[in-house]
């Protein structure tokens, strides 16, 4: 059942996302003072801040179209020329042939019959006949014009390959040279906006709760498979609506190649945890690092961390106080969130949907508590088991039965940081939430 539950996610999922870029390709906002507006509220639109580039795959259609007429141009021509060439030549050498057997069949005198031998004998050489005879005056002619047909017909075969290998290839690789410079033109002009653009909203937002700036560093990972493919330009897209996010607040992105983690021993997903122990390394001044899948978008970039959820007074209005810490099969474990839990201690930040605990959106602390705690949950102990949803099931195993480490957990309700893009109100995406989850679309 839970497998059969996750594959319908998983399509749910998918057409979701898809439905979804195509809402936000064409909403319409307007800029004011440099800043998107939608509903009076700031959001990230891909169609104001990234600019549509054109098709190059239509415009490789279009000049592979102009490539193929004049190919065949070109083809139609030389054909109609050798044709030609080749229908002069045998008609030359038919007449001649014609011409030199009546004047032999007319001649029976001993001189002319040796002026023809010799003649033979000459025309026989050419064709590569050795041995030739008196008697044989019409089949020396016929031989001498096999021959001749052969040898146009090989000069022609020659003379058509070697003209083709020649253009051909230049025609391409021109064809190709110019696809290539306007795609380079094309990417450095949009380079140059989203440059701009970037300058343009850095630290415009009007934080003032701790912790802000360069203390909060967002992470998102890829190894570009998946469903990456599904929809064109999906990690562009997933990048720029976190640059936007960040530079806003002034946060930190980092954007990290998980393949470097991947190992043989354990799937992919497993790659987020030492991705989140790197960022804390890159990055020391770092307080607080949030990682988001790259399945999920930032609807509500207004929407500060620390007035959201990580400023104490903000998380203890968000807790999910007494709500039960569920199971991968969607039971609850008997355990619930501790209304004693210290705000000082918390760690970790997480939401749980109905299979349990969410890795998609999470947030960590820097602590010596959750460096060790990172290392627990990559234990080949927990990635040996194979868990049905591997890293998160391992998670939820490990807050579900160590007391100590539930009391260093946060729980919120899911809207607040990992809103699905379907389900009941507790859980679906709604105007004003911070992000919209495509769980299940997986697009690592």
């Amino acid at each position: 059942m839970p497998a059969m539950r996750m594959r319908k996610f998983k399509v749910l999922g998918v057409f979701a996302l898809v439905s979804i870029f195509a809402l936000i390709y064409l909403s319409a906002p307007s800029k004011v003072d440099g800043i998107l507006w939608v509903n009076g509220d700031i959001t990230s639109s891909i169609k104001e801040q990234i600019p549509i580039v054109s098709d190059p795959e239509a415009k490789s259609e279009t000049d592979a179209g102009g490539s193929t007429s004049e190919s065949h141009t070109e083809s139609s021509t030389e054909s109609s020329t050798d044709s030609s060439t080749e229908s002069s030549t045998e008609s030359s050498t038919e007449s001649s042939t014609e011409s030199s057997t009546e004047s032999s069949t007319e001649s029976s005198t001993d001189t002319n019959t040796d002026v023809t031998s010799d003649t033979a004998a000459e025309t026989a050489k050419e064709a590569g006949t050795d041995k030739v005879t008196d008697s044989t005056d019409s089949v020396t002619d016929n031989n001498a014009n096999t021959s001749s047909t052969a040898k146009v017909e090989e000069e022609h075969h020659q003379e058509q390959p070697s003209g083709a290998t020649e253009s051909e290839p230049k025609q391409q690789t021109s064809e190709a040279e110019t696809e290539n410079a306007g795609e380079d033109a094309e990417s450095k002009a949009h380079a140059e906006e989203r440059r701009k653009w970037l300058a343009e909203i850095q630290d415009k937002a009007p934080d003032t709760l701790e912790p802000k700036g360069n203390k909060v560093v967002l992470l998102t990972a890829s190894d570009g498979k998946g469903h990456n493919g599904e929809i064109e330009n999906l990690l562009q897209m997933v990048n720029e609506n976190r640059e936007d996010y960040c530079a806003f607040h002034g946060y930190t992105y980092q954007f990290t190649n998980i393949t470097k983690f991947h190992s043989d021993d354990r799937p992919p997903v497993w790659s987020k945890i030492p991705a989140i122990q790197e960022a804390f390394e890159l990055h020391p001044e770092a307080e607080w690092v949030w990682w988001l899948d790259s399945d999920a978008i930032i609807m509500t970039p207004s929407l500060d961390l620390a007035q959201h959820v990580l400023n104490p007074e903000a998380m203890k209005k968000r807790i999910a106080y007494d709500a039960p810490f569920m199971l991968p099969n969607g039971k609850e474990s008997g355990f619930t969130v501790s209304r004693d839990l210290d705000l000082s201690k918390v760690d970790v930040v997480l939401s749980q949907d109905h299979n349990g605990v969410n890795a998609g959106s999470i947030l960590f602390r820097r602590s010596d508590w959750t460096f060790a705690f990172l290392d627990m949950w990559i234990d080949p102990m927990y990635v040996e088991r194979r868990f049905d949803r591997y890293e998160q099931d391992a998670l939820n195993h490990i807050i579900v039965n160590h007391p100590r480490i539930r009391s260093r957990v946060a729980v919120v309700p899911q809207r607040v940081i990992n809103a699905f893009s379907v389900g009941a109100d507790h859980m679906g995406w709604m105007t004003g939430d911070l992000v919209v989850h495509f769980a299940g679309c997986w697009v690592y």
